[in-house]
């Protein structure tokens, strides 16, 4: 990855007073970032992954360190795995760069690092056991290594595809220009996607019969794809299959490519689709170029590649890629052809103060973002999308106790419903705010036509209101409630929730001396409403609550040796 080893100075600079939540730009005002393990810091971290459906994420430090995160443990640290720091050099471009998990992970135990060794400078692929989920350092096993001329540009990332092989990014061997002419030299490592099948018995791996040069006694075995010159992160689409990478440039533009089997992506003929150097004229037959490409002119000047978002909780950016920048912090959102890969669209998201090292997927296809000046991970939240009701149906005549009930959305925190007496929801008799998608509701006294709409929360905003649904109640009857109460009776209070006032109505089945008060959540009394005699019969009492603040109040009835307690909401 280009420019790591301006970290010290991007540090100063991103040293900034942090926020929960990062708000996105005016490009999209709907989407922020916001910390879903605020307690964890990794430093130097480059990579999380998810090997399998348990909860468990794995942190990848630069340093040497990996992390393990139980996800579905509030305010869990990350524990650390496994440490080989004594192993590698690390710094700048170079140290712990890739963590892959196979498909049989949780029988085998298995699991692949990349790092980069000393003496001579290296690229070292080794498999590791873990026992009960407990990573071994002495189970080490050598796999591939291969020379690194310089101390940048190693690629590093690794995966294993929908194929069963592992998959290594490799980059040009560093320094500026690809000068040893590396990325188009298909008989060493660099500069290439590498695919090796490590599922084998006593062999530390063996080629796949249909990586391209395979038979050819004059190319490395190994790769896949070449051409490339700093592919920094790629990934495969876990729905599609599809292997995308974003490709660092030199000083002008950065890529993303569609990998497919053999192909060459023209570094340092190209960069991008672009001759190389600049202002030079080149052969481009047989290359293949970006599916997209961005300059420099905006300050984003080293692509971090990313996923194709196949989540659930953010479905405005399913099946696009989205990516970053590692020095401008920028994320986009780049909307494809599904059959050609040519790109449509690309967006702006959000822009991260921070250099944005790597992106992570966990089992549900959730997407994270990590800071590699802090070490802080970060979670993409879009404003959920509206929902619908589905009870009450529209016209339908329900009973003054009934359920409203709505469909759930992926991503929302919350549900806010109202019920008016009118279709402009100019006076709101009910309103709450419920985690769940049914609320059970009583209103009452009220009857005839009534209106209920609903829309969904999160941390990053609201949704439309839901379709207004109108509904009936069946008819109340013109007589009293009660004339001649058998006992005493405090009734639900009307409107509730209110705003600022509300009625208090109580029945006596004689004269008696009546206590009615009003007390707050914390048991401080706020109002007294009676206190004296009051005949038999029916009374209602107006509580104005102007003077009083949001929240829940108990209101307390105590006549004839008896006490009755009803709860009511302010809401301002």
């Amino acid at each position: 990855m280009k420019h790591l080893y301006s970290l010290a100075l991007s540090a100063i600079i991103i040293t900034i007073l942090f926020i929960p939540a990062l708000q996105a730009q005016d490009t999209e005002p709907n989407l922020i970032l916001t910390e879903p393990f605020p307690g964890v810091s990794i430093s130097n971290i480059l990579g999380l992954e998810a090997p399998d459906d348990t909860p468990n994420i794995y942190l990848l430090s630069q340093q040497g360190r990996i992390f393990r995160l139980d996800t579905s443990a509030p305010g869990a640290e990350a524990e650390l795995w496994l440490d080989i720091s004594g192993r590698l050099v690390s710094g700048g471009e170079r140290g712990l760069l890739g963590l892959a998990f196979p498909p049989d992970y949780d029988q085998t135990g298995r699991f692949y690092l990349n790092y980069t060794a000393a003496s001579p400078t290296r690229t070292v692929i080794s498999r590791f056991t873990a026992e009960n989920g407990v990573a071994d350092p002495d189970s080490e096993e050598i796999l591939l290594e291969f020379n690194q001329p310089f101390n940048n540009h190693n690629g590093g990332k690794m995966a294993f595809g929908p194929d069963g092989y592992l998959y290594i990014a490799s980059g040009d061997g560093g320094s500026g220009g690809d000068p040893q002419g590396n990325a188009q030299n298909t008989q060493n490592l660099l500069g290439a996607m590498l695919r090796i099948d490590v599922d084998t018995e006593g062999a530390t791996y063996i080629i796949p019969p249909d990586n391209p040069f395979a038979d050819d006694d004059f190319s490395a075995d190994e790769i896949y794809a070449y051409g490339l010159r700093n592919p920094w992160r790629f990934s495969f689409d876990r729905e599609e299959g599809t292997l995308w990478t974003g490709d660092v440039g030199q000083n002008a533009w950065e890529a993303i490519h569609y990998i497919e089997n053999g192909l060459n992506y023209g570094w340092a003929i190209v960069e991008g689709s672009n001759c190389y150097p600049p202002g030079s004229s080149c052969d481009t037959e047989g290359l293949e170029m970006p599916v997209f490409e961005y300059d420099h002119s905006q300050g984003d000047r080293s692509i971090t590649g990313g996923y194709v978002y196949r989540g659930a909780k953010n479905p405005s950016l399913f099946g696009q890629y989205i990516y970053g920048d590692y020095i401008s912090g920028r994320i986009w959102a780049l909307e494809f052809e599904a059959d050609t890969f040519e790109a449509i669209d690309n967006r702006e998201l959000v822009n991260a103060p921070f250099n944005i090292s790597s992106f992570g997927e966990d089992a549900d296809g959730e997407l994270y973002v990590l800071a590699y000046n802090t070490g802080r991970i970060f979670t993409i939240v879009t404003t959920p999308e509206a929902t619908s009701i589905t009870q009450p149906q529209p016209g339908e005549s329900v009973a003054p106790e009934f359920t409203l009930a709505w469909e759930n959305v992926p991503g929302a925190d919350e549900y806010n419903w109202q019920i008016s007496n009118s279709e402009s929801f100019d006076d709101i008799l009910f309103s709450d705010l419920t985690g769940s998608t049914s609320a059970e509701v009583n209103v009452g006294n009220v009857g005839g036509e009534l209106f209920v709409r609903i829309r969904t929360e999160n941390e990053a905003g609201e949704s439309e209101w839901s379709e207004t649904v109108p509904f009936e109640i069946f008819p109340v009857s013109a007589e009293p409630i009660i004339e001649l109460p058998r006992e005493m009776k405090l009734y639900p209070a009307y409107p509730n929730p209110f705003n600022p006032s509300t009625t208090v109505s109580f029945a006596l089945p004689e004269s008696a001396n009546v206590s009615l008060e009003v007390y707050n959540s914390a048991g401080q009394r706020v109002a007294v409403l009676v206190d004296g005699m009051r005949a038999e019969g029916r009374h209602d009492v107006t509580f104005n609550a102007s003077d009083l603040s949001s929240g829940i109040y108990i209101i307390h009835l105590t006549a004839l040796g008896e006490r009755a307690v009803n709860k009511i909401t302010l809401i301002k």
